[in-house]
């Protein structure tokens, strides 16, 4: 059975993630605002969900926008690593997840306890999912150590799990990378789906896609910026492939979280049109 909130076999179903917002501005026509810009947005795509960055002044208006335009939000709060990481030091506090993994762990612990008070304020507007947002990998694998990783940080991002568990909302990790390694530790940790971000080709995320399948998560993704950024034609062959994809079950269609320019917006438009077309033809055959 499908944990609630998420589609069992979702075809073709669309959604916006962390998109720029000159980018975002390009697929509202125009609209400056940014709650309404994304709302506007949300209505070219005919998108069926939305991430919203809760750090951002405006995201409270946009959940509220979101929710009147039919489109489910999916309020996106910061993971708590690299809040440490920052505070110790890049280098420093990636050599004191291996060094010194129990202090790490206080610290860890302790961002946990600040953010699920913003969870809960994110979720109390009527958002339909949490992201979180915790990037643990690059194109070549992963930041920190796998054990760190699977056994120290996962599990304390399952206490995020258990605010949009508490609020009847599935969970979502956002990553970059090459995450396969991963993917399990994050079902264990109560996650729902995973959101795919930037890094990847299409042959990486499909690598992925079906690695998170296994796990039993959905995922969320399919159009790599890097590929939609070659130009209409690439963005039309990406999105048929991803519309095909899509016919297995368990992913939901959306950009990777790195559309910055109005040139890429277009790009986006033309693959998710192709991704719609290409499951639609697969599905009448």
């Amino acid at each position: 059975m499908e944990r609630a909130g998420l589609p069992s076999r979702p075809s073709i179903t669309v959604g916006l993630t962390f998109v720029a917002p000159g980018a975002l501005r390009a697929l509202a026509l125009g609209v400056e605002r940014p709650d309404h810009a994304l709302v506007a947005a949300c209505a070219t795509l005919d998108a069926a969900f939305a991430f919203v960055p809760w750090r951002e002044p405006w995201a409270p208006r946009a959940v509220e926008g979101l929710l009147d335009a039919g489109v489910a939000p999916f309020v996106a709060i910061d993971g708590v690593l690299w809040e440490i990481l920052e505070q110790e030091g890049i280098e420093q506090g990636l050599k004191a997840t291996l060094l010194e993994p129990e202090r790490i762990r206080a610290a860890l612990e302790a961002a946990v306890e600040r953010r699920v008070a913003d969870a809960r304020e994110a979720l109390e507007t009527g958002a339909r999912a949490l992201v979180v947002a915790e990037d643990l990998a690059g194109s070549d694998g992963p930041l920190v150590a796998p054990d760190f990783a699977i056994d120290v940080l996962m599990p304390l991002l399952g206490g995020l799990v258990e605010a949009a568990t508490a609020a009847a909302v599935p969970a979502v990790w956002h990553s970059d990378g090459d995450v396969r390694s991963l993917l399990a530790a994050a079902a264990r940790a109560g996650f729902s789906a995973v959101h795919l971000g930037g890094g990847l080709e299409f042959e990486g995320f499909e690598r992925l896609f079906w690695a998170a399948r296994s796990a039993g998560l959905m995922t969320i993704g399919g159009l790599p910026t890097r590929e939609v950024a070659k130009g209409l034609a690439r963005a039309e062959s990406v999105g048929s492939r991803a519309g095909l994809l899509a016919r297995a079950g368990k992913l939901l269609v959306a950009d990777d979280g790195g559309i910055a320019t109005a040139r890429e917006a277009q790009a986006l438009v033309r693959a998710v049109a192709a991704a719609r077309e290409a499951a639609g033809a697969a599905d009448s055959a």
